[in-house]
């Protein structure tokens, strides 16, 4: 299939449908769950469970536990098929409405009981992970080896947007109702991803594996573990540990707004579309760089960057210093997010591009189970000082550069 800019822009649009539900998810899922504490700032404009940082952190892992289980195999299984609609394209058909009618349920919930509340994350959770691989993998799918960085950039652009509409319209909307931000979340993902399915057309498969005999998933983590060179692992442990440091910020950037920058929920949520504004304008440019200088270098480029602007954000005490702090962390953040996926793909066997883009989600969604659960629990360490996230970040962010370093392979492939 020829590369075409404007299809990976149409592909896009899946990818900006999850950004947008994650990016609301992610902002006011925490503050729901802490507002109502004795010493949660009710500036947070919402009365919620009023539970712990550390038990917050466990609940916002559920998501990633529940990926770890499904994300992977799913992209595995999706090698394996082929269907009249494809083998990507079934799974969004079926996720996504699912994914609409729990979005919507949560903030209609926000008022009952506990346990009825998290059946609505429950149903969101599972929907959204039956087709976010899929949709992942379809890029790779109609993307030759060379143009990988750099469609990775339109799609990570087309995420920003999703980021944008989700903490700058989202965080406008919350002023309106509490639910208005979800239900237009709902609806901005299910636009999105009708236009995948009449606009993307996938390519048929040279071949499709068998559906019985191993699983492409752990075939394929079998053969990382034993090959010679252990850059895969490597590289899938750098993966975790950054991911370890952005989940932090994802997390409780909204909590340390509330707490230590005295705004309310909706203008903390607003504050995060300074972060995925800078990623709108620079995923792009980080994608041609990771074709023009090395993916590795840029990576290890946005990893350094990104440290030192963490390392920076402890001491931030305005709103102006983090409106300067979270652009540059979108940028830095971009440099890494682009290339990953790309070198990840590119040491992968050709018939295992959903199998190893499970992989990729085993290791961020590994991390993401640890990350809001330890930094939460370091935040109740230190008396409920959401400055800490900060210098963990960054401490996670050295473990990254140190698991990078040994990486060989994962550069654009050469093609004839």
């Amino acid at each position: 299939m020829k590369f075409s800019y404007w299809r990976i822009l149409l592909l896009g649009f899946g990818f900006m449908g999850v950004s947008v539900l994650w990016g609301i998810y992610n902002a006011y899922i925490p503050v729901f769950l802490q507002a109502g504490r004795p010493d949660f700032s009710t500036a947070a404009g919402v009365s919620g469970y009023g539970l712990s940082a550390g038990m917050t952190g466990f609940i916002m892992t559920l998501d990633n536990i529940a990926a770890l289980f499904i994300l992977p195999f799913v992209g595995a299984y999706s090698d394996r098929i082929w269907t009249r609609w494809g083998r990507r394209k079934p799974f969004i058909a079926v996720g996504a409405p699912m994914a609409l009618i729990g979005f919507v349920g949560i903030p209609l919930l926000l008022t009952q009981p506990l346990l009825m509340f998290m059946g609505s994350i429950f149903l969101t959770l599972f929907a959204m992970d039956i087709f976010r691989t899929p949709v992942v993998s379809l890029m790779a799918d109609i993307t030759p080896s060379p143009k990988r960085s750099q469609a990775n950039g339109i799609i990570n652009l087309m995420g920003g947007v999703g980021g944008v509409l989700a903490f700058g319209a989202g965080g406008l909307l919350f002023k309106v109702s509490v639910g208005a931000p979800f239900y237009f979340g709902a609806v901005a993902m299910i636009v999105a991803c009708c236009i995948v399915l009449l606009f993307i057309k996938e390519p048929e498969p040279e071949s499709v594996m068998p559906a019985e005999g191993e699983p492409g998933l752990i075939g394929s983590m079998k053969t990382i573990i034993k090959d010679r060179d252990p850059s895969a692992l490597y590289f899938l442990g750098a993966i975790f540990f950054w991911f370890l440091g952005y989940n932090a910020l994802e997390v409780f950037f909204t909590s340390f707004a509330v707490n230590e920058l005295n705004v309310d929920t909706g203008e903390a949520t607003f504050l995060l579309a300074y972060f995925s504004l800078a990623i709108i304008l620079f995923a792009p440019l980080c994608g041609f760089a990771g074709g023009k200088f090395g993916r590795k270098r840029t990576i290890a480029v946005g990893i350094i960057a990104f440290a030192l602007l963490l390392g920076y954000g402890y001491t931030i005490t305005t709103v102006f210093q983090a409106k300067i702090m979270l652009p540059l962390c979108g940028i830095s953040w971009s440099c890494i997010l682009v290339n990953s996926l790309p070198m990840v793909v590119d040491m992968a066997p050709q018939d295992r591009l959903g199998a190893y883009t499970g992989l990729y989600y085993l290791s961020s969604q590994s991390s993401a189970i640890v990350g809001p659960i330890l930094s939460g629990k370091i935040i109740d360490l230190f008396a409920g000082n959401y400055r800490t996230a900060f210098l963990y970040s960054v401490a996670t962010l050295i473990l990254a550069l140190l698991c990078l370093i040994p990486v060989k392979r994962g550069e654009a492939l050469k093609t004839g």
